[in-house]
């Protein structure tokens, strides 16, 4: 079950839920452990593939494609700009980008009613507010504050 917690904004001073991780990120290892219980290789198999897909995604993204792997999705690079943009064309150059970001977009099936699902999305999700579980909200972190390089906390439902 995924967590959030209830987050006023100052922009307008109104709550709303903020998703948050709880506990340390599950490493490779567990991955790796869990599929070799679902296939016929070995963790240790599982581990070198694992290992050679980061690898392989950059160097195949770095040719300006994007990658598709089915049952998990696609990803392709973005790319971020600081500032407030050129006046003309010819004025927006490669120099322009200050960062390349990995988008991600999850696979999707369109059902015979046209309702779209996304396969890493459980088919009920049950959220669950972390304060009703008795944790202390301010131990959690969003996946937001993680990117911006915050530590990560303990299981606080622990």
């Amino acid at each position: 079950m995924p967590f959030f917690k209830k987050e006023q904004k100052a922009i307008n001073d109104k709550w709303y839920p903020r998703t948050v991780t709880v506990g340390r990120p599950v490493e490779m290892d567990e991955v790796c452990k869990r599929i070799a219980e679902m296939s016929t290789a070995s963790e240790a198999d599982t581990k070198a593939v694992m290992t050679a897909l980061g690898k392989v995604l950059g160097s195949l993204m770095n040719t300006g494609r994007t990658v598709h792997i089915e049952g998990l999705g696609s990803f392709y690079y973005g790319c971020v700009a600081e500032g407030t943009g050129k006046d003309t064309p010819e004025e927006v150059t490669a120099d322009c980008i200050t960062a390349t970001r990995v988008r991600f977009l999850p696979e999707r099936n369109v059902q015979q009613n046209g309702t779209v699902t996304r396969n890493l999305v459980g088919d009920e999700v049950f959220w669950v507010d972390v304060e009703t579980m008795g944790a202390d909200s301010s131990k959690v972190t969003s996946p937001d504050d993680e990117q911006e390089g915050e530590e990560e906390t303990d299981n606080p439902l622990a």
